[in-house]
Formats: C-alpha cells, structure tokens, sequence
C-alpha cells in the first residue's frame, strides 16, 4: 500500500511538471535562425543577406535566437550585438522592453513598433 502511494505521488509530480511546461510554452525552447526581416515594407530574407554580403566580400553575420528552458535566452544580430533576453509563453523581453512573438510552422515571429523579424527553428 505504501508503495502505491509513493508511485502515485511521483506520477502526480510528472503530469504537473509535464502540463507546466506545456502550459508555458517551455516546448518551444530551442535555436531559431535567421529567416528575413520586414522594415517599412521591405523584406530582407537571410539569402539576400547573403548575397548583399558576398557582393562586398565578407561574411554574413550569424544571425539568431535562443531560447533556454527556464526561460532565459540570447538574441544574437551579428558578433558585436548579443542581447540577453527573457521569454515566456507569447513575449520575448529584451532591454526591458516586452515583444509580442507566434511561432507557426516552426518558425517564430517578433514584431515590434511596425518591423517584423522571422526566425526558423533549427532542427
């Protein structure tokens, strides 16, 4: 009977942590690169990015987000501008700032003050 117990209580403990993190959007967790980016009404994808800076003869900036389990993170624009970010369920948190992002089709989507940047999860 104490057994029992013991194997229901731990079972309880993994369906909650299992729904918490569902619930939190914690699933989405992971690395999402560079897809494009939209800024008055134009769109740069990464493979223009790429060529733009082919022309002039360098290299693209590594360009991407990572999102942590316990809801820390990183966006990374290029080797001298790596933010620290915080993130939950719908909003990202950079600069104290709050951003409203979806993910569809795995790939998540950050808009902000009419700019819009796309990222796809890697896999």
């Amino acid at each position: 009977m104490k057994k029992l117990k013991i194997v229901s209580a731990v079972c309880a403990m993994v369906i909650t942590s299992a729904l918490c993190f569902t619930g939190c959007g914690k699933g989405d967790a992971g690395r999402y690169v560079f897809y494009s980016m939209t800024d008055d009404g134009e769109t740069i994808t990464q493979e223009d990015m790429e060529k733009m800076y082919d022309e002039i003869g360098q290299e693209a900036p590594e360009m991407y987000l990572e999102l942590e389990k316990d809801g820390s993170g990183k966006l990374v624009l290029g080797e001298d501008d790596t933010e620290d970010i915080e993130w939950e369920d719908g909003v990202i948190t950079v600069d104290d700032e709050e951003i409203e992002y979806t993910i569809e089709d795995g790939k998540l989507t950050m808009e902000n003050d009419g700019s819009k940047m796309v990222f796809e999860k890697e896999e």
